[in-house]
Protein backbone atom coordinates (compact mmCIF):
# COMPACT_ATOMS: atom_id res chain seq x y z
CA UNK A 1 0.00 0.00 0.00
CA UNK A 2 0.93 3.24 -0.96
CA UNK A 3 0.04 5.36 2.15
CA UNK A 4 1.15 8.95 3.81
CA UNK A 5 1.11 9.61 7.34
CA UNK A 6 -0.25 13.07 7.09
CA UNK A 7 -0.83 13.81 10.82
CA UNK A 8 1.03 16.79 11.13
CA UNK A 9 0.08 18.22 7.86
CA UNK A 10 -3.26 18.41 9.14
CA UNK A 11 -2.12 19.85 12.31
CA UNK A 12 0.18 22.68 10.18
CA UNK A 13 -1.95 23.53 7.48
CA UNK A 14 -0.53 25.30 4.40
CA UNK A 15 2.98 23.72 5.31
CA UNK A 16 4.37 21.44 2.55
CA UNK A 17 5.71 18.17 3.15
CA UNK A 18 7.42 15.72 0.92
CA UNK A 19 7.01 11.65 0.53
CA UNK A 20 9.11 9.61 -1.66
CA UNK A 21 7.92 5.78 -2.23
CA UNK A 22 9.40 2.93 -3.79
CA UNK A 23 8.27 -0.52 -4.25
CA UNK A 24 5.77 -3.01 -5.84
CA UNK A 25 2.35 -2.04 -4.44
CA UNK A 26 -0.36 -4.75 -4.29
CA UNK A 27 -2.91 -3.20 -7.03
CA UNK A 28 -4.77 -6.05 -7.73
CA UNK A 29 -4.47 -9.33 -10.45
CA UNK A 30 -4.62 -7.01 -13.29
CA UNK A 31 -1.14 -4.81 -12.85
CA UNK A 32 1.72 -6.85 -12.77
CA UNK A 33 5.19 -4.66 -12.20
CA UNK A 34 8.60 -5.58 -13.44
CA UNK A 35 9.88 -2.47 -11.86
CA UNK A 36 9.54 -1.10 -8.20
CA UNK A 37 6.74 1.85 -9.00
CA UNK A 38 8.91 5.07 -7.65
CA UNK A 39 6.89 8.21 -6.55
CA UNK A 40 7.60 11.57 -5.00
CA UNK A 41 5.19 14.07 -4.01
CA UNK A 42 4.31 17.03 -2.39
CA UNK A 43 1.57 17.26 0.32
CA UNK A 44 -0.18 20.22 2.40
CA UNK A 45 -3.58 20.16 4.25
CA UNK A 46 -5.99 22.97 4.17
CA UNK A 47 -9.66 22.92 5.51
CA UNK A 48 -9.42 19.05 5.82
CA UNK A 49 -8.50 18.97 2.12
CA UNK A 50 -5.40 17.22 1.11
CA UNK A 51 -3.14 18.58 -2.01
CA UNK A 52 -0.77 16.19 -3.51
CA UNK A 53 1.12 17.21 -6.08
CA UNK A 54 4.10 15.07 -7.92
CA UNK A 55 5.17 12.15 -10.31
CA UNK A 56 5.59 8.44 -10.41
CA UNK A 57 6.84 6.06 -13.00
CA UNK A 58 7.13 2.31 -13.00
CA UNK A 59 7.70 -0.77 -15.65
CA UNK A 60 4.61 -2.89 -16.03
CA UNK A 61 4.68 -7.02 -17.38
CA UNK A 62 1.96 -6.74 -20.46
CA UNK A 63 0.95 -8.85 -23.02
CA UNK A 64 0.70 -7.87 -27.02
CA UNK A 65 -2.61 -7.63 -28.18
CA UNK A 66 -1.79 -8.73 -31.94
CA UNK A 67 0.80 -11.82 -31.10
CA UNK A 68 -0.31 -12.77 -27.20
CA UNK A 69 3.70 -12.21 -26.55
CA UNK A 70 4.41 -10.85 -22.89
CA UNK A 71 6.02 -7.65 -23.43
CA UNK A 72 7.04 -4.56 -21.09
CA UNK A 73 5.46 -1.50 -20.96
CA UNK A 74 6.77 1.95 -19.38
CA UNK A 75 4.43 3.92 -17.58
CA UNK A 76 5.00 7.44 -16.45
CA UNK A 77 2.45 10.15 -14.75
CA UNK A 78 2.35 13.02 -13.17
CA UNK A 79 -0.82 13.86 -10.88
CA UNK A 80 -1.98 16.86 -8.81
CA UNK A 81 -5.19 15.51 -6.75
CA UNK A 82 -7.40 16.83 -3.63
CA UNK A 83 -8.00 14.20 -1.05
CA UNK A 84 -11.51 14.89 1.09
CA UNK A 85 -12.18 13.46 4.60
CA UNK A 86 -14.13 10.79 4.48
CA UNK A 87 -18.42 11.75 4.08
CA UNK A 88 -17.42 15.48 2.82
CA UNK A 89 -16.98 14.53 -0.89
CA UNK A 90 -18.59 13.78 -4.33
CA UNK A 91 -18.41 10.43 -5.54
CA UNK A 92 -15.76 10.49 -7.86
CA UNK A 93 -13.56 12.20 -5.83
CA UNK A 94 -10.60 10.32 -3.74
CA UNK A 95 -10.75 10.29 -0.11
CA UNK A 96 -9.19 9.71 3.25
CA UNK A 97 -10.08 8.57 6.72
CA UNK A 98 -8.05 9.44 10.22
CA UNK A 99 -4.46 10.52 9.95
CA UNK A 100 -3.63 7.83 6.71
CA UNK A 101 -4.12 9.45 3.11
CA UNK A 102 -4.23 5.91 0.62
CA UNK A 103 -2.44 6.71 -2.98
CA UNK A 104 -3.43 3.26 -3.91
CA UNK A 105 -6.52 4.05 -5.97
CA UNK A 106 -5.34 7.61 -7.37
CA UNK A 107 -2.22 4.92 -8.67
CA UNK A 108 -4.11 2.59 -10.15
CA UNK A 109 -6.30 4.92 -11.63
CA UNK A 110 -3.55 6.69 -13.08
CA UNK A 111 -2.07 2.98 -14.34
CA UNK A 112 -4.85 2.14 -16.26
CA UNK A 113 -5.29 6.03 -18.29
CA UNK A 114 -2.27 6.00 -18.97
CA UNK A 115 -2.01 2.46 -21.03
CA UNK A 116 -2.38 2.61 -24.64
CA UNK A 117 -5.52 1.83 -26.27
CA UNK A 118 -3.65 -1.19 -27.83
CA UNK A 119 -0.35 -3.06 -26.53
CA UNK A 120 1.78 -3.90 -29.28
CA UNK A 121 5.19 -5.54 -28.96
CA UNK A 122 6.39 -3.81 -31.59
CA UNK A 123 4.59 -1.49 -34.75
CA UNK A 124 4.50 -4.15 -37.35
CA UNK A 125 3.44 -6.95 -35.20
CA UNK A 126 1.75 -9.62 -37.35
CA UNK A 127 -0.12 -10.93 -34.81
CA UNK A 128 -0.86 -14.39 -34.71
CA UNK A 129 -2.72 -16.84 -37.46
CA UNK A 130 -6.40 -17.49 -36.91
CA UNK A 131 -6.20 -21.05 -38.08
CA UNK A 132 -3.27 -22.50 -36.19
CA UNK A 133 -2.17 -19.66 -33.79
CA UNK A 134 1.65 -19.85 -34.80
CA UNK A 135 2.98 -16.18 -34.02
CA UNK A 136 3.25 -14.45 -37.28
CA UNK A 137 6.11 -12.33 -36.15
CA UNK A 138 8.35 -15.89 -36.45
CA UNK A 139 7.45 -16.49 -39.76
CA UNK A 140 4.74 -17.55 -42.00
CA UNK A 141 2.38 -20.87 -41.05
CA UNK A 142 1.40 -22.48 -44.18
CA UNK A 143 -2.33 -22.37 -43.56
CA UNK A 144 -4.21 -21.59 -46.40
CA UNK A 145 -6.19 -17.86 -46.05
CA UNK A 146 -10.20 -19.08 -45.07
CA UNK A 147 -11.36 -16.29 -47.16
CA UNK A 148 -11.45 -16.30 -50.57
CA UNK A 149 -12.87 -14.30 -53.31
CA UNK A 150 -15.99 -17.25 -53.52
CA UNK A 151 -16.60 -17.27 -49.89
CA UNK A 152 -16.12 -13.60 -49.12
CA UNK A 153 -19.20 -11.57 -49.55
CA UNK A 154 -16.88 -7.94 -49.62
CA UNK A 155 -14.60 -9.36 -52.37
CA UNK A 156 -16.97 -7.37 -54.80
CA UNK A 157 -15.67 -3.99 -52.88
CA UNK A 158 -12.31 -4.96 -53.61
CA UNK A 159 -12.47 -3.20 -57.00
CA UNK A 160 -13.87 0.01 -55.73
CA UNK A 161 -10.81 1.42 -54.00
Amino acid sequence: MVEIDIREALKEEGKVYTFHYEGIPDLGEDISFARPLVLDAEYSALDRKVSVKGAFGTVLNTVCDRCLDDMKTEISYRFDELFFRVGTQEEEEYTYEGDVLSLDKMVYDAIILSLPHQLLCKDDCKGICPVCGQNLNDGPCGCKPEDTDETNPFAKLKGLF
